[in-house]
């Protein structure tokens, strides 16, 4: 080595060694962490300094190899010790700390007697800090500032010199201020009387974030305290001790910074803190509230060029996750109109593919309006499930708390409420209430409600969110430019009705809107479809003789046959008969007796073809078919904590896709393609298979039997012993759905203990772990036909491709298969049985399957094309049950005449409630009423208004404050009748035997009997009853409601005899049914109090009150009134009233 090399590394040595000396010369006069951080840096930096010096002598630095590694060694920790330095110091220039289970606390040690940390009687304090709460725990109490009461070695127990903390109280994060007096305890005291301290009375939601905390106080004047919460001063009470004029404990204990107690969890604080001080005055109110730099955005001062007589609604996404107001508002990204200042549902979300979405969380609602409020004062009531506030003319009037997530189901059980206000509605649990008086001068003023929506961890909902005005009669009224709503029980749901159904049409045409595109891509792939069909050889009707009836060519092909066995075909059913089937089978309902009024005054010849129109282009086309979807694609939402496979709700997506008549090949590809919403009723959700171990494959097993009719179950854990399936093909379809190789999981296999001998008739080809590519497995099928460039899209998408297999025109296997179910659900018996397995199956008949399957796709898989197909035939519309098939074979299925059916399980609930024109009236299908939980834990899937909309109440925790009564009464009875409580694998075909609980049910249960049966104010018979008529035509209307005909002469007799005894008196005079109903206290439960013996007593209470049914109407003679409910007993007990005619 030259001279001037080693000169260089003995004058680098030096360097290193003078920073080193710098470093500990700093070490002496920091504090806390700085001087570990300069003991680390001195240290690096001398070793460095030695280093050189062994450079000097060696000539090389990479050499001998242990000077290379102790070189990087003291590079590392220059870099670590300057990222700390800089992170500490930054700290004192405004950058914050996290403080949590990983960083406990701050240090501060105390410089020894009279330091400026202490602080003795006559002194005065100010301590303020930034502080940036994520959780504080029901009833805990965190530390921002301890000084003593660390739990130091050699400190007193009971040292709390001074402190600055949060206090949970209420959902609030509340300010808190703590001493210990330094006065000599007596043997009489009280073990509190020495601890003195404050809180305030108002706080602030955590996790809202950014507050700025302060308290001032001079020890010896107990008065002299005050609290400031972001620079506005709070007020507050001494709850512990009192206030003191003595002074505090002082000695040399640290000083901590976001715990105390030996730094206890529960002492912790949790986020982050910044700009800590601690002043030896204390701060006057306007230096204080100049600390608080920030200034929330003002309420929006909105134009006044708004819509005459409405309220403009706006939905504001993406304001930011923290329950603050502190927040500039983007632009809306939705606008429209309503009547009045109350919401319970509002416009859904889309995407591209008209496929529901999810909001940010939280979003804003912002409603305004220009209200006329006459001359003088008047009282607002503001009530909301989450925050909201009302402005007028830019002043905020009021505003109501943010919800705070979580409860461990101990929470008190509200009292209730007395001396409420009569004719108005009372309100539902959490919902906040403010009301307020304003001074108005007569003339126009822009009211302006803004309210979040959900937020993080919580479900999107409005709850019941509403401004009501009470006038000088004490009537309280929905505010409104225009309408007159009241605010009763009546006029909530009869508005709420109203707006609900607008916004049903509102989300139809906003998915029309936003689809545009995908309507367009479907057009393409429907005409591709169409030339590719049309260049097939088409199956053609058979000729059959002239007295065959023929209304279709459906009854040539069935019609054929029937000549070769020469069986009779049934004839025709009557009109009535008809008019019951075809309304049953295409809406789920009876006919209503104008829907018979309007069928049989049709005299043109097209009675029944145009009471099939009317009946397809009905609402009810789509409730009908979402309990079928749900058997066959296993839908399985649960509202008590996942259980093994449930999935999202994603009925909601059934239902619109059957409401907007979408294609059912588009239904297949949403479906298997699982995009959308997860929770918020989208077909994501059908993805979700809660504790599965291997979801893609369970939803792999459903799809291949719901559109392909091939049952992949036995797949599943080896190769299928009697099925010509592999477990790799159902491993690969799952790949295709996980956009990934699938693996096989340990738990899809045999289990070395199981009784199952290997290498007989089962055979295991995968072994677990082992990875499955994406592919489409089924080689004895046609390949997928490619789809042309105007068609085709999602090339690398393994979903796509997966949907573009199953529905590929060239091979007719989907729409054979879809067909085939229309058949057996319309007929009672299918083409081909099973439906969702054809491994041995043969069709009865051949071409009209084949026939029907090039209708389908011809008709751009228009499922209502097949379905008019059907109805409008002379096989649909027989008098069904004559000439049953001898056996299930395919040869004996030549359908003479439809099998006789029982209604569904839905159909008959669904009947039995509209055939006496009440609603469910059930309590929300929801344990989470006070909505502090997330949907991947708690669903609230609403009030049903049709029997689909039940879910499972699997109570296995068997806890009686979860109990839903009203609906678990009507979730019985559909149980009876066949419908799956829990849904963990699909369900193609329901039993449909008969057992002794069905009648039972219907002869001796609440439901019918106190319920359906009973002629209460919500029955839509009773005003039926109450109507000056003749008793015959009263009579006659009853069986077109519950019968859907008229009765025969025979029995209008019988029944005129049993009802004629007090007819003319029945009706009560002057009675009238209650303005106000009785307070449910059910209304005060939720998952959040439901282990408080006093929520089990109220909802037992429940239980009986809905054991002993609906409260009989005042407006009819109890002895006539329950003649005519015997008579209604009578008629819902019918095998008529059961059965599809």
């Amino acid at each position: 080595m030259n001279d001037p090399e080693k000169y260089g590394n003995l004058l680098e040595a030096g360097l290193w060694f003078a920073v080193s000396l710098i470093l500990l010369a700093k070490l002496t006069r920091a504090t806390g962490r700085l001087r570990r951080v300069f003991a680390i840096l001195a240290a690096a930096f001398f070793v460095f300094g030695i280093t050189d010096l062994i450079e000097s002598q060696t000539g090389a630095w990479w050499r001998p190899w242990w000077l290379l590694v102790l070189k990087a060694t003291c590079v590392a920790t220059f870099v670590f010790g300057f990222r700390e330095y800089y992170r500490i110091k930054g700290n004192r220039d405004g950058t914050p700390i996290t403080f949590g289970e990983a960083a406990g606390h701050i240090r501060v040690a105390d410089p020894g007697a009279n330091s400026p940390l202490d602080f003795a009687k006559g002194d005065s304090l100010t301590l303020e800090a930034w502080v940036s709460p994520t959780e504080l725990k029901s009833g805990q109490m965190v530390y921002v500032i301890s000084k003593g009461r660390t739990g130091s070695k050699g400190a007193a127990v009971l040292n709390q010199n001074y402190a600055l903390r949060l206090s949970e109280q209420a959902g609030e994060a509340r300010l808190a201020f703590l001493f210990r007096d330094s006065e000599t305890p007596k043997p009489t005291d009280a073990a509190d009387a020495h601890w003195h301290r404050w809180t305030s009375e108002a706080g602030f939601a955590p996790g809202s974030g950014w507050h700025h905390l302060a308290v001032t106080y001079t020890f010896g004047k107990g008065d002299s305290l005050r609290g400031y919460i972001d620079g506005e001063v709070v007020a507050g009470v001494w709850d512990m001790g009192g206030k003191s004029d003595a002074g505090p404990v002082v000695d040399d204990d640290d000083l901590w910074i976001g715990s105390a107690m030996g730094g206890k969890l529960d002492a912790t604080f949790h986020g982050q803190i910044n700009e800590v001080a601690i002043h030896r005055r204390a701060l006057a109110a306007a230096d204080i509230r100049k600390r608080f730099k920030f200034i929330a955005p003002a309420a929006p001062v909105l134009s006044r060029d708004l819509p005459p007589g409405e309220v403009r609604v706006e939905i504001v996404e993406n304001i930011g996750s923290n329950n603050s107001w502190n927040f500039a508002a983007p632009a809306p990204v939705e606008t429209y109109t309503v009547p009045a200042f109350g919401f319970a549902e509002l416009p859904l979300k889309y995407s591209e593919k008209g496929l529901r979405t999810d909001r940010s969380a939280p979003f804003l609602l912002r409603a305004s309006a220009l209200v006329k409020l006459g001359q003088g004062e008047h009282k607002l009531l503001l009530r909301a499930l989450q925050s909201a506030r009302l402005t007028l003319d830019g002043k905020v009037l009021a505003s109501t708390k943010f919800i705070i997530g979580g409860g461990d189901g101990h929470g008190a059980v509200p009292e209730v409420p007395k001396n409420l206000p009569e004719g108005l509605r009372f309100a539902r649990l959490a919902h906040d209430e403010v009301t307020v008086t304003v001074k108005s001068d007569g003339r126009e003023h822009l009211v302006v409600l803004e309210a979040f929506i959900g937020g993080k961890g919580l479900r999107p909902e409005v709850g019941e969110l509403s401004v009501t005005l009470q006038d000088k009669d004490a009537t309280f009224w929905l505010l409104s430019p225009k309408e007159k709503v009241p605010h009763t029980d009546e006029g909530w749901t009869a508005y709420t009705g109203q707006q609900r159904a607008l916004l049903t049409a509102r989300n139809a045409a906003r998915r029309r809107e936003v689809a545009a595109a995908e309507t367009k891509h479907w057009a393409a792939r429907h005409e591709f479809a169409r030339k590719l069909v049309a260049a097939m050889p088409a199956p053609a009707a058979p000729a059959v003789a002239a007295t065959t009836p023929v209304q279709n060519e459906i009854d040539r092909f069935i019609g054929a046959r029937l000549e070769t066995t020469k069986a009779t075909p049934a004839p025709l059913t009557d009109d009535y008969a008809f008019l019951r089937r075809v309304t049953l089978d295409t809406i789920g309902l009876l006919p209503t007796p104008q829907q018979i009024q309007e069928f049989m005054a049709d005299t043109s010849g097209k009675r029944r073809a145009n009471a099939i129109e009317r009946l397809l282009r009905h609402p009810g086309w789509a409730d009908h078919w979402v309990s079928y979807w749900q058997d066959v694609l296993a839908e399985n939402p649960g509202i008590l904590k996942p259980t093994l496979n449930n999935t999202g709700p994603f009925r909601w997506w059934i239902h619109e896709a059957f409401a907007d008549n979408r294609p059912v090949d588009q239904f297949a590809t949403e479906l298997v393609t699982m995009s959308g919403s997860v929770y918020g009723g989208g077909p994501a959700g059908f993805g979700l298979a809660t504790q599965n171990d291997a979801p893609m494959a369970d939803r792999a097993q459903v799809v291949s039997q719901a559109f392909l009719a091939m049952n992949l179950a036995c797949s599943r854990c080896h190769d299928a012993p009697y099925h010509d399936f592999k477990q790799k093909d159902l491993f690969s379809l799952a790949a295709m759905l996980n956009q990934a190789p699938q693996e096989v999981p340990k738990s899809s296999s045999i289990p070395a203990n199981a009784n199952i001998k290997v290498g007989r008739v089962v055979q295991v080809t995968l072994k677990p772990g082992e990875k499955v590519d994406p592919a489409w497995p089924f080689a004895k099928g046609t390949t997928p036909t490619p789809l042309p460039d105007s068609a085709a899209r999602g090339a690398k998408d393994h979903r796509e491709q997966l949907a573009a297999a199953i529905t590929d025109p060239q091979n007719p296997r989907f729409a054979r298969v879809i067909v085939n179910r229309l058949w057996k659900r319309y007929l009672g018996l299918a083409l081909i049985e099973p439906v969702d397995d054809w491994e041995f199956a043969k069709p009865s008949h051949p071409e009209l399957l084949d026939w029907l399957a090039r209708e389908l796709v011809t008709h751009d898989y228009d499922l209502q094309h097949v379905a008019r197909l059907i109805f409008n035939s002379h096989t649909y519309q027989r008098v069904a049950g004559l000439n049953p098939p001898a056996t299930d074979k395919p040869e004996d299925r030549l359908f003479a005449s439809p099998l006789r059916r029982r209604m569904s399980a839905e159909q008959l609930v669904d009947s039995l409630f509209a055939a006496v024109g009440k609603e469910f009236n059930t309590e929300p299908l929801t344990l989470d009423n006070d909505n502090r939980r997330a949907a991947k834990d708690f669903l609230n899937l609403g009030a049903p208004r049709r029997a689909w909309e039940f879910v499972g109440f699997a109570n296995d925790r068997d806890r009686p404050a979860l109990a839903l009564p009203k609906a678990q009464a009507i979730a019985d009875v559909l149980g009876m009748f066949g419908r799956r409580e829990s849904r963990q694998g699909p369900l193609n075909a329901r039993d449909e035997s008969p057992n002794v609980l069905q009648p039972a049910a219907l002869a001796n249960g609440d439901l019918a009997n106190a319920r359906a049966t009973r002629l209460s104010e919500d029955c839509g018979l009773t005003d039926l009853c109450v109507k000056s008529q003749p008793l015959p035509a009263l009579i006659d209307q009853v069986f077109l409601r519950v019968l859907s005909r008229p009765p025969t002469a025979s029995e209008r007799e019988l029944l005129v005899q049993s009802l004629e005894v007090g007819y003319a008196d029945r009706v009560v005079a002057g009675a009238v049914a209650k303005r106000k109903k009785e307070y449910d206290p059910t209304l005060l439960l939720s998952w959040t109090n439901h282990l408080n013996p006093k929520a089990t007593d109220l909802k037992m209470a429940a239980e009986e009150r809905a054991r002993q049914g609906d409260e009989p109407t005042p407006r009819l003679q109890p002895h006539w009134r329950e003649r005519m409910e015997d008579v209604l007993w009578a008629l819902v007990n019918s095998p008529e009233f059961v059965f599809v005619p």
